[in-house]
């Protein structure tokens, strides 16, 4: 039964994008970003950005 309230809503990919430290969804044009192996990760915070970028590849 809470997989009817847990469904995400359809994200539009072009304007935003998930944060992969912490989840949220964050617009691309006011994200902070940082480039890895040729893709570009949007973060939400500086403490995402700089936790990402602490991590090794």
């Amino acid at each position: 039964m809470w997989n009817f309230f847990r469904r995400k809503r359809p994200q539009d990919s072009e304007k935003t994008a998930v944060d992969p430290i912490c989840g949220m969804t964050v617009e691309k044009a006011t994200a902070l970003k940082s480039e890895r192996d040729g893709q570009t990760y949007y973060f939400c915070s500086q403490t995402c950005l700089h936790t990402f970028e602490s991590q090794p590849a």
